[in-house]
């Protein structure tokens, strides 16, 4: 049975569907218009964190145990579902259903995908393709949000904001079509079956090394950062005067820049020097969103190349220290560690934000993103984890 020797193919295929492609670009206009504040927002953003958080590990075991394949599976016509039922919601406690909804969903392929992308590369002697093909997945993902820009400029201009995030749960229920595809890959080439760590044992082992630590520290700083700003970018261009009916073609525009970045840069060398460079992109677009100017706003861009570029080499360095059987379960430990970090700064932020205003909140977040993500590197250089993969 050499089925997932086509598992590469199907996730890439099926990358497309799980980006919110059309309702993207009107998600916090979506929000507003149903009289939400900014920090109702960011609530709604750390219950579906919390969710997630208790969910992760679970499903990473979930996963290991029954079936990564399976899980992704099942994680389709969930979210199909929460986001169909989200565009028909209108109350707080509605979101609040369909943000536990996704979370189920998220949790079942969130560090699953990754999982079972690794597994089948080292089983078919392509394991050197892990960055390249995670890459070309984000890149589609980032060009199926451009490419839903017109249907969702359609949608809002002849039926409604809501329609678009109908419209995801329709795409999203589509991706089904690859998803069925997918193949357990071998897990067990090199390990007996009483040989084997339990996954608590592993995710211990895990935690316990160092390097991984402050990998994780960095991938955290870095993946906040572009989380936060995104969620603050559509009060951003409102208070620079630009309307609501630009936000999906800006939303296009970074899209497409994202995707050409994924597809064109495959980052396997001078890791180091392009780490401190998303590091000081990080602060320094802060700095230009905090100074109101809007002839700085292509310097957003910066941070677009941060989202596009910082994760997959950092995913493949952990994936290095992971045990092969329980390989979910830690991606997904790694996840819950950063939604933790989301949970907690979400809140924090949005309260920022409507007290203190967007100047400052934007000085705020560059400087702490920044400031983590330069600590982590100083001590990823110090464990010469850099030096190694050059």
């Amino acid at each position: 049975m050499d089925g997932y020797k086509q598992n590469a193919k199907w996730l890439v295929y099926f990358a497309p569907f799980r980006s919110l492609s059309i309702s993207a670009a009107y998600l916090i206009p979506f929000f507003l218009e149903k009289g939400l504040s900014l920090s109702q927002v960011f609530l709604l953003q750390s219950i579906f964190s919390a969710a997630y958080l208790l969910w992760e590990l679970p499903s990473g075991v979930v996963a290991d145990r029954y079936g990564r394949a399976l899980s992704i599976k099942l994680s389709v016509p969930v979210a199909a579902v929460a986001m169909i039922a989200y565009g028909f919601s209108g109350e707080f406690w509605q979101f609040v259903a369909c943000e536990l909804l996704l979370a189920l969903a998220n949790g079942l392929v969130s560090g699953v995908n990754t999982a079972l992308l690794q597994d089948s590369l080292k089983a078919d002697g392509r394991g050197d393709e892990f960055v390249k093909l995670s890459q070309r997945m984000d890149a589609l993902g980032y060009a199926a949000v451009a490419i839903g820009v017109p249907v969702a400029i359609l949608l809002v201009h002849y039926v409604s904001v809501s329609s678009t995030l109908v419209a995801d749960g329709i795409l999203t229920a589509c991706g089904m079509v690859f998803a069925l595809k997918l193949v357990e890959a071998p897990r067990y080439a090199a390990r007996q079956e009483d040989e084997r760590l339990t996954a608590w044992h592993a995710v211990c082992a895990l935690g316990s090394n160092v390097e991984v630590r402050w990998l994780v520290v960095l991938g955290t700083a870095l993946s906040a950062a572009t989380y936060l700003a995104f969620w603050l970018s559509a009060p951003y261009f409102t208070e620079l005067g630009v309307p609501v009916v630009y936000f999906s073609a800006i939303l296009a525009v970074r899209s497409l820049w994202k995707a050409w970045l994924s597809h064109r840069f495959t980052q396997e060398r001078h890791l180091e020097r392009n780490m401190l460079g998303y590091a000081a992109l990080v602060g320094l677009v802060y700095f230009a969103m905090a100074s109101g100017q809007l002839w700085l706003v292509g310097l957003l861009l910066g941070h677009d190349v941060v989202q596009a570029l910082h994760k997959q080499p950092l995913t493949n360095s952990l994936n290095v220290h992971m045990d092969q059987e329980f390989r979910a379960t830690m991606n997904s430990t790694v996840n819950l560690v950063q939604r933790l970090v989301f949970a907690v700064a979400g809140p924090l932020v949005g309260l920022l934000a409507d007290t203190a205003g967007l100047s400052v909140t934007f000085v705020v977040t560059g400087v702490a993103c920044s400031t983590v993500a330069f600590v982590a590197i100083v001590r990823l250089h110090q464990l010469n984890t850099f030096n190694e993969r050059r």
